[in-house]
């Protein structure tokens, strides 16, 4: 039988706990606002850069571009958004079971992990990884994005794949996050004209006018090209919907980490309280024993 001072130091040892789950889960819920309006930023961001690329779009499109011509033959791959820190394991569970269920459907012959647990869940699940990034940080700086999307892309190009794909944990509420796939590259922009102003403007062109209505739609000066133009554009669209796809991931991982940092807490409370009860009753034993004792002594004297 354990001694009441047993208990105690267990009741110390859990009261250490309780402060550093609560300290993580501070430190988990105090970014989520934070990234729940950087994640809409960016979305209104993206929103924008259509529309102009839309405008653009009716001066120049590129059907040869690699990042928009679309193939039948080649491979498949896939970037898979986890993270690096821990005490999500079912987050990453869910979304390596995703994957398994995609997979049998896609049959990706190249994976692309960002982070060390998601990394470890797939190894497990005999999963080859071609490469690993990490993701440690709650934000990635725009080199960081530049040189991920850079090497996606020089992938993509030279294994000439028909279709990557991206999954990763899409923020529902701070209870809910649901593992999602989204057609990445080759890049779906699906630019649609107006048809009224794209027949005004190209007929305009065509008789060679020289005045250019403002309410039109599109552009009357290119500078440098519209070539270029075109292709800063794209290419700040793509990275930016990546960088966006990256930050509501971590969205996820701290809505579940401050989600099961709450329970933990609550977990770890009711122990300590049972704790303390066992501590209370075996202390009370030991007191009430020595009481008995002193009690018998007094009366053989």
């Amino acid at each position: 039988m354990k001694t009441y001072a047993e208990y105690k130091n267990k009741v110390d040892a859990f009261t250490d706990v309780l402060e550093t789950v609560k300290t993580v889960e501070k430190i988990a819920a105090s970014y989520i606002h934070f990234l729940k309006q950087e994640v809409e930023n960016l979305r209104l961001y993206t929103f924008e850069i259509e529309k102009l690329m839309r405008r653009f779009s009716l001066f120049y499109s590129s059907k040869s571009k690699p990042l928009l011509s679309r193939t039948e033959t080649g491979k498949r791959g896939v970037i898979i958004i986890a993270g690096d820190n821990g005490l999500v394991g079912g987050l990453y569970h869910n979304l390596t079971t995703f994957f398994l269920e995609q997979n049998k459907n896609y049959k990706y012959s190249f994976v692309i992990v960002f982070g060390k647990k998601g990394e470890k869940y797939l190894t497990q699940e005999k999963i080859e990884v071609e490469r690993s990034f990490p993701l440690p940080a709650t934000h990635f700086i725009d080199q960081d994005v530049q040189q991920t999307t850079a090497y996606v892309f020089s992938e993509f190009k030279r294994r000439n794949f028909p279709k990557i794909d991206i999954i990763y944990s899409k923020f529902i509420s701070l209870a809910e996050q649901k593992p999602v796939l989204l057609p990445f590259l080759p890049f779906n922009f699906n630019l649609k004209e107006d048809n009224n102003s794209a027949v005004e403007i190209r007929a305009n062109n065509d008789k060679g006018r020289e005045s250019f209505k403002e309410k039109d739609f599109g552009f009357p000066v290119f500078e440098p090209a519209k070539k270029e133009i075109f292709n800063w554009f794209f290419q700040k669209y793509v990275e930016t919907i990546f960088y966006r796809i990256i930050m509501e991931a971590k969205l996820s991982e701290l809505s579940a980490r401050t989600v099961a940092m709450e329970q933990a807490s609550k977990d770890t409370e009711k122990m300590i309280r049972n704790l303390m009860l066992a501590y209370f009753k075996q202390r009370r034993r030991v007191i009430t024993q020595r009481q008995l004792e002193s009690f018998a002594v007094h009366k053989l004297l």
